[in-house]
């Protein structure tokens, strides 16, 4: 699978300038990601499943937790909307916490996130254990940094990366990679000079499934802090996810992948467009560059929110298709759907 479009320091086709690495660090999906990070939020979660509790009974319910830190999860979940509260009546009135639909779609992330530790590379991840705290802060940094949207295009070292992503200091983008590298979620290369260039693994492909569970997520039930969508998180999710699709032996033919961005419209009044495109032979796609030619010879166009729907559901009627083999692009939109989230 060739890798896509080149990253080199600078302005080169590829490199993540300036203007696309959010100031506040968080990308679409990241917040809600790294919700994930404390075990202890999944287990609040969990537990309100069942009905409202009260603080007591939350403690009782889970056992050894400090009350601080379960009074603060609780307060965390509940400015996120996951949580509400609402009246007690009985022989002691007072208030609980009630699980919202915001809440019942955080547990849908969390169970594609259990997922994805459960297909880890050296064997499943407990999901409370410190492995699958250090892998999802890993993720999360490795997403919001934009350190995944570069990786996916090439090997590249730290010094090279630290070229291509200007936004984020030296220090942080060592951190970073070293955390990738110790879930396994990158690996070295193998390289003939004095730096050590970095490869996805197919595990980190894989994560492109929790990140849109926790981007429609926050899409949908976190309008006012949803971070905006745009061309990193849609080049670094196709760049990532399209090795994984497997297509009809006697699929062949060039398709552009495309999502409306949440930037500004162009010039002449069009919506911005991100997106790759797809060189498929045989059955195999030999090739996905972050390229968008203007006049593709096959296409398939959507929206953030008609991907996510795409992606996890399965379901593409939002999608809009075109050109001279429209199937083509069936056949990938489902692909990624079978890949990330088919049984």
């Amino acid at each position: 699978m060739a890798g896509g479009a080149s990253a080199r320091k600078g302005k080169g086709k590829g490199a993540v300038t300036s203007e696309q690495v959010e100031s506040n660090g968080m990308r679409a999906g990241a917040r809600v990601l790294s919700l994930f990070a404390n075990p202890l939020n999944t287990r609040v979660l969990w537990a309100h499943r069942e009905g409202p509790l009260r603080l007591a009974e939350l403690r009782e319910e889970i056992g050894e937790s400090a009350q601080t830190s379960l009074r603060t999860a609780a307060r965390t979940l509940r400015e996120l909307g996951a949580l509400e509260t609402v009246p007690v009546n009985g022989s002691s009135p007072g208030v609980a916490n009630e699980m919202t639909p915001t809440g019942e779609e955080l547990l849908f992330v969390v169970e594609v996130v259990e997922r994805w530790l459960a297909g880890a590379p050296e064997g499943p991840i407990a999901p409370e254990s410190g492995a699958a705290k250090l892998a999802v802060k890993a993720l999360a940094g490795g997403w919001s940094s934009a350190m995944m949207r570069a990786l996916a295009g090439e090997p590249l070292s730290l010094t090279e990366l630290d070229g291509v992503i200007p936004d984020v200091s030296y220090s942080s983008l060592e951190r970073r990679l070293g955390r990738m590298r110790g879930s396994r979620q990158i690996e070295p290369a193998p390289a003939g000079g004095k730096s050590t260039p970095y490869v996805v693994t197919d595990w980190l492909r894989r994560s492109i499934a929790p990140l849109c569970a926790a981007g429609r997520c926050e899409r949908r039930r976190m309008p006012g802090l949803a971070p905006p969508v745009t061309a990193v998180e849609v080049e670094a999710a196709f760049l990532l996810a399209i090795p994984l699709v497997a297509l009809p032996r006697r699929t062949s033919g060039v398709c552009m992948l495309a999502v409306k961005t949440d930037g500004q419209e162009t010039e002449d009044g069009k919506p911005p467009l991100a997106g790759v495109t797809v060189k498929v032979k045989w059955g195999e796609a030999v090739s996905c560059a972050a390229e968008l030619p203007d006049l593709p010879p096959t296409w398939a166009l959507g929206s953030p929110a008609t991907w996510f729907d795409v992606v996890i559901d399965g379901g593409i009627e939002g999608l809009r298709f075109g050109g001279a083999l429209p199937q083509l692009g069936v056949d990938l939109a489902q692909g990624l759907h079978l890949a990330l989230f088919g049984d």
